[in-house]
């Protein structure tokens, strides 16, 4: 399953990352590591917002569509 095919207040695991380097280097910054649980909490047209270890980040769609989650 891929980050972007959550539904508001789903909760999943990163699983796998494959972002553009320049990308993934800026989702490590900011908390996306394999094993970290991350939930959807709001959709936007083109960005969708997240929370992950206790903050909300906002990501865009075409950013998210190459992140492998887990229910």
């Amino acid at each position: 399953m891929k980050l972007n095919d959550l539904k508001i207040g789903d909760k999943a695991t990163i699983i796998k990352m494959k972002a553009h380097p320049s990308i993934k280097k800026r989702l490590l910054d900011i908390g996306l590591i394999r094993g970290s649980e991350i939930k959807k909490v709001l959709e936007n047209k083109g960005m969708n917002g997240y929370e992950i270890k206790g903050a909300v980040i906002a990501i865009r769609c075409e950013d998210t569509k190459d992140i492998e989650v887990k229910l």
